[in-house]
């Protein structure tokens, strides 16, 4: 009890002396990226920059603190929308190879819709998004609060509902690997249950809920028939390599464009992996240990994001394997995890605060890729021919994209400071 109370106290004592200095830092912060010159990337506007300084100050904060986010099994405001879910009868929570024995078993679990409850009987031909939140495991929920932008995103842009897992944090008790992995398995059993067909589900992630799609995507490969394939996954600025060392972050060439601090990282690994397991292990660290798929992969990263050498690492390591399909979009100028900041805007929304309308091709690259591999198109040509459909896609769609961006940067300075 002591030690809870003083960890409180710490914690508030910070919380002022953090509050304080944002008082000082944060106007100061304001004026001097006023400047293109002075801000982070000189092609970013003055809100992507004061955004990314805002929360390298939040996630400075979280990590200092040791944040305990909060989770209820209480529907709140989504009312309806939110449902509780019971861990899956079938037999899909089988030990994982190499994994120490834990006493972390499934439990109930919560999980949002978008933009309106499944029905059953009306949609038993729509096309549901399985999307796993980011937050490096300890941080962020699926509630309106923190994933409704995304969320009504994906499902317009698709034209498809979209559910988002309330999974197991790791600063929760019981919330160490596998918990989260659990959790993902009981969410693809909803739907499955529900009578969603997999050729129907579509994995999404982004940072840490990509890394648990890569997870819940090995899984499913090596136990085929377990619950049948999804028809693709797409994979936003992944985190795969928890074994990483956390200083690398901070050394990384990308680090002052980028809002993900050696401090966080470390946190979260310490947090979410158990002592006795090995860091490296395929579950832990995917990007050591590529494997055999055939559910179709797209994975987006930005250019100036920490992360971004291990995800290319990781896409072309998974490419070396027959009859992988991996798309790879790299989003010029962009930090990590630009999904979580509605830029599904250069690559999912039609309507962006960021860019003007009207620039949706580079995020058509996501929805032509779905449909040509969901129609089988790619599958019935040589692997040579599907790539280079992709490769000149992509080519394209960036081109497209970096014409537009650099546009819009052009005339939102105009208009703001001009």
């Amino acid at each position: 009890m002591s030690s809870i109370f003083s960890h409180q106290l710490m914690t508030r004592i910070w919380t002022v002396i953090t509050v304080a200095i944002c008082c000082v830092r944060v106007p100061f912060l304001g004026l001097y990226n006023l400047p293109r010159a002075f801000r982070r990337h000189p092609k970013w506007t003055y809100r992507q920059a004061m955004g990314v300084e805002l929360l390298r100050i939040c996630f400075a904060y979280a990590s200092s603190v040791k944040s305990r986010f909060p989770t209820s099994l209480e529907s709140g405001k989504e009312r309806e929308r939110f449902v509780v879910i019971q861990p899956s009868t079938r037999d899909i929570y089988r030990a994982l190879p190499n994994v120490p024995k834990s006493t972390v078993k499934p439990q109930p679990m919560g999980g949002t819709w978008y933009p309106r409850l499944y029905n059953p009987s009306e949609d038993a031909t729509q096309q549901v998004i399985l999307h796993f939140h980011g937050g490096g495991y300890v941080l962020s929920s699926p509630r309106d609060s923190e994933c409704r932008p995304a969320g009504l995103a994906l499902c317009k842009s698709m034209d498809a509902l979209s559910f988002f897992p309330q999974y197991r944090l790791a600063t929760t008790p019981d919330g160490r690997f596998p918990a989260a992995f659990q959790d993902a398995l009981t969410a693809y059993a909803y739907l499955i249950d529900l009578g969603v067909r997999s050729s129907n589900i579509v994995l999404s992630g982004d940072s840490a809920g990509g890394h648990l799609v890569v997870a819940l995507l090995r899984h499913l490969s090596d136990n085929h028939g377990l619950l049948g394939d999804p028809r693709a996954a797409l994979l936003w600025s992944p985190w795969l390599n928890l074994a990483a060392d956390p200083a690398d972050i901070d050394r990384s060439r990308n680090q002052t464009t980028d809002f993900l601090l050696g401090s966080f990282v470390q946190w979260a690994v310490e947090a979410f992996v158990p002592p006795d397991m090995d860091l490296k292990h395929p579950y832990i660290a995917p990007a050591y240990h590529p494997f055999s798929t055939q559910i179709p992969i797209w994975l987006q990263v930005g250019c100036l994001e920490v992360l971004h050498d291990e995800t290319v690492l990781f896409a072309d390591r998974m490419l070396k394997i027959r009859n992988n399909v991996v798309e790879v979009l790299e989003v010029p100028y962009a930090p990590h995890d630009i999904f979580r900041e509605r830029i599904p805007a250069q690559l999912i929304m039609t309507k962006t605060q960021l860019l003007p309308e009207g620039v949706t091709r580079t995020y058509d690259t996501v929805v032509d890729w779905l449909r040509l591999s969901g129609l089988g198109y790619m599958r019935t040509l040589p692997p040579q021919l599907w790539r280079e459909e992709l490769c000149s896609m992509r080519s394209d769609c960036e081109k497209a994209y970096k014409k537009l961006y650099e546009k819009a940067n052009q005339e939102a300075y105009q208009e703001a400071y001009i």
